[in-house]
């Protein structure tokens, strides 16, 4: 961070896939992921406080969930603190996983974290004006693409931004710092933390990277490193969205975890299952082809079958796709039960979505795969 201040900012930060390897990922083992091109727009300003008062506030327009709210900065470090004491109540299993329900609420404790990140003189000089943020994202809300991430990701870079400024760095894409790279995805992460539990970092560090990726866990760090982008794989692979799980990300990560706890010996067999198609997904982007990513994709499919994130009804679609000669899996956590997962990654041998009955009436999501990551727009950002 520096002593110049911005006092607007216009950012984006695209959603994302994994493409395999979820929920093994959370223990240690890789996954390939990518970045897609839906993207999430986080314009921000920063203005006097109200006449008469050294105090600011901040405005939220939310136009996606119908909401325009605005809160004290008080309120807003006293929202962000009752979200942090419930997640380590429930990391000390003192309490059972709880995030806050509100519409706004990862908006309000992305703001109140990004400022509990800052050093206290940002701090109080940001406390002195009105933040205004607009979050408008072209992102599925509940598919498995990123949206909750990007959101943090977004309004924890355009927060930190406004309050000191972020100097460009031209070898890097995003035109960050790896010190402010690293400042992004640590606060982004303890967001994510409030609304989903133990989410594994992957998705926040996909949206800010972009691209195709490798993710590997080295210690308490994630690794993340760029694989080839074939061109078959943008023609080969289909987002599908199946509509929202009837369970949260956190509460299907926190199911997961107890079977683990429960039966280690069984669901490390699983894990062993997706770690190899994940290997042989990774060797499908580099010397193999479409078909060898396909034969990856069902065994990735069956091992979350196994492990218990894939109800009845969205498996029996996915066999519906493998009866036609492809194959299909879940993307992200999944759910429990229920009739719709979020995204499903297809590759369709060819075929369209609506010769294929049991995927007929599904939303096809039209995004590219390895799009670019966090992306400063705007002028303010330009300067810099």
């Amino acid at each position: 961070m520096t002593g110049d201040v911005a006092s607007a900012v216009r950012l984006s930060v695209p959603g994302k896939v994994i493409l395999m390897g979820e929920h093994a990922a959370v223990y240690g083992r890789p996954a390939v992921v990518a970045a897609v091109g839906r993207r999430l727009v986080v314009e921000g300003d920063l203005g006097p406080s109200a006449v008469g008062t050294d105090k600011g506030r901040v405005r939220l327009d939310l136009p996606d969930l119908g909401l325009d709210e605005e809160h004290s900065w008080g309120a807003i470090d006293e929202f962000t603190r009752r979200a942090r004491r419930r997640w380590h109540a429930f990391r000390r299993g003192q309490a059972s996983f709880r995030p806050a329900d509100e519409l706004s609420a990862l908006v309000r404790i992305a703001v109140g974290e990004a400022v509990a990140s800052l050093p206290e003189v940002a701090v109080s000089r940001l406390r002195e004006q009105t933040l205004e943020l607009r979050v408008q994202s072209a992102i599925p809300v509940g598919a498995g693409l990123g949206s909750s991430a990007a959101s943090a990701i977004g309004v924890v870079a355009a927060v930190r931004f406004l309050a000191g400024g972020t100097r460009s760095v031209p070898s890097h894409a995003g035109g960050l710092s790896e010190d402010e790279l690293a400042a992004i995805e640590a606060t982004a992460l303890e967001v994510e933390r409030r609304q989903h539990g133990f989410p594994s970092g992957i998705d926040s560090g996909t949206v800010l990277r972009g691209g195709v990726l490798l993710v590997r866990r080295m210690g308490d760090e994630l690794r993340f490193d760029d694989l080839p982008r074939p061109k078959w794989l943008r023609r080969a692979v289909e987002i599908l969205d199946s509509g929202t799980p009837s369970q949260t990300t956190g509460a299907v990560v926190t199911a997961v975890r107890r079977r683990y706890e429960e039966e280690p010996e069984r669901t490390t067999a699983v894990f062993d299952r997706i770690e190899a198609a994940v290997e042989s997904f990774r060797a499908a982007l580099g010397d193999g082809g479409p078909r060898d990513a396909a034969a990856a994709i069902a065994d990735g499919h069956r091992a979350l079958v196994e492990l218990g994130v894939v109800p009845p009804a969205v498996a029996r679609r996915i066999a519906s796709v493998e009866a036609a000669g492809g194959a299909a899996k879940i993307s992200g956590a999944g759910t429990l039960e229920g009739e719709s997962a979020g995204a499903l990654i297809c590759m369709l041998a060819g075929r369209s979505t609506g010769t294929i009955d049991g995927i007929s009436d599904l939303e096809s999501v039209n995004a590219a795969i390895g799009a670019g990551g966090l992306r400063f727009e705007s002028p303010a950002a330009d300067r810099l």
